[in-house]
């Protein structure tokens, strides 16, 4: 049965993916369509203008269709000077999914030669599946490299297995891996936790190589989403402390450090080249809007929403992370907070402040998404919670705990979709379940 744990998982998520799918026809929807526009882009017109991607319609029927329409103009997002499509989301979920999406063109090619009259658009069902599905692999691999890290920190399997699966299904990650997966959430986690792993691996072996690759990572996750790049602070204060503690010379340090930040930088250029050659002026950027949100009182926004907001913020939407964080400000107090636990949080501070100017957080999505990559911050203090509880109360505490923050989360996630979410999501489910039922009452009555 533990060799077919992560099977079951990639399946159960799998299968939710295709529940949604059916309802709503499609998985590119929202911000999806921006970060979705780079696999057709690159694949099948070999540019970086993603005008006629944004001029797309998307519904089933034009997504299957031979001929897929377009719209006169480019839709969700504005367009430059010359009228190109002004694509500031990031190609680093792109540059994951794209030997499936690769994979699913040979699909189409090979359907096509036995004759399939498939649609080889690169918007139809196999290529959207098959996206969705290389994503929540990547999930699921996430999943696995977690418990990874947990064992070593040297804490037991039962209490990693624990830890990783409450934390995926008692926040924003059982929605994201699951049921809107077409977006850069899985990527950030799958990257971050990478990056830990890595981190651990350095500790254990400290090898120069692995600079380097923790430098391309990083670069990778500023791809992803720019503010998760500031994990990158966890390499350099490693370096610093280990200078300070005379581990290694300054010579050796810089070397380090030359290794770690060169790739990082290289990688995220691409998406500073990107935006200097789409947008017309720096401040046209919609990451830096805030700028110029001013009010005669100051600049206008809410600096703790991303933390508390009701509706979006990390804490409140997800509890389990704020009884995490308690426990941490519960660790400090007692001086038994860990060395990794510490560079965590200052890369979590630095998000929070980061993500609060920038004020994405208040965009329609479920829960703080945009801490996705700090979720390995509290993946550990939940295994020390975890750990704690069972030395206090046993096992039985464990699995009430988890019970009741993964039907809380459920319960979210069901009103979020149900009630909350505009876009191919609740309206879409209510109006599935209402012409079901209407069709089940005209065959009754046939």
């Amino acid at each position: 049965m533990k060799k077919l744990y992560f099977p079951i998982l990639f399946l159960a998520f799998f299968s939710i993916f295709l529940a949604h799918y059916f309802v709503s026809g499609q998985a590119v929807y929202g911000d999806g369509i921006g970060y979705y526009a780079y696999l057709h882009s690159w694949y099948f017109d070999a540019d970086a203008d993603f005008t006629n991607e944004y001029k797309h319609i998307y519904n089933q029927e034009n997504n299957n269709s031979q001929d897929p329409q377009t719209a006169e103009v480019v839709q969700i997002v504005g367009t430059n000077a010359t009228g190109q499509a002004l694509n500031h989301f990031s190609p680093g979920m792109a540059i994951l999914l794209l030997p499936f999406y690769v994979l699913a063109d040979g699909i189409v090619i090979i359907a096509n030669v036995l004759r399939a009259s498939l649609a080889r658009s690169g918007y139809s069902d196999v290529y959207q599946i098959m996206t969705g599905m290389g994503a929540i692999l990547y999930v699921v691999i996430s999943m696995w490299l977690s418990e990874r890290i947990l064992q070593r920190c040297k804490l037991s399997h039962f209490i990693s297995r624990v830890a990783v699966f409450l934390l995926f299904f008692a926040t924003c990650l059982l929605y994201y891996g699951s049921f809107d997966v077409l977006n850069s959430h899985f990527a950030s986690y799958f990257l971050s936790v990478l990056f830990l792993y890595h981190f651990f691996t350095l500790r254990k072996i400290p090898q120069l190589k692995q600079y380097f690759f923790l430098g391309c990572i990083a670069g990778l996750l500023g791809l992803t989403r720019p503010q998760d790049a500031l994990i990158g602070i966890v390499v350099l204060l490693d370096i610093w402390r280990r200078v300070k503690r005379g581990d290694v010379s300054w010579p050796q340090a810089a070397r380090r450090l030359m290794l770690f930040v060169f790739p990082a930088v290289i990688i995220f250029a691409l998406l500073v080249f990107q935006w200097i050659t789409t947008f017309d002026t720096f401040d046209t950027h919609p990451y830096f809007l805030w700028m110029n949100s001013t009010s005669e009182h100051g600049p206008s926004f809410d600096f703790f929403g991303s933390l508390f907001h009701p509706s979006n913020g990390l804490l409140t939407r997800t509890p389990i992370v704020f009884v995490a964080l308690v426990f941490f400000f519960y660790l400090v107090k007692k001086r038994k907070t860990t060395y990794i636990l510490q560079l965590l949080f200052v890369f979590f501070c630095l998000q929070f402040v980061l993500i609060s100017l920038q004020g994405g957080w208040s965009a329609a999505a479920y829960g703080g998404r945009m801490y996705i990559s700090s979720l390995p911050f509290f993946l550990l203090l939940l295994a020390m919670l975890l750990s704690w509880l069972r030395q206090k109360f046993g096992k039985h505490m464990l699995f009430l705990v988890m019970s009741f923050f993964v039907c809380l989360n459920v319960l979210s996630i069901a009103s979020f979709v149900l009630f909350e979410k505009g876009v191919n999501g609740g309206r879409q489910v209510l109006q599935f379940l209402l012409k079901s039922e209407i069709t089940a009452k005209n065959t009754q009555g046939g």
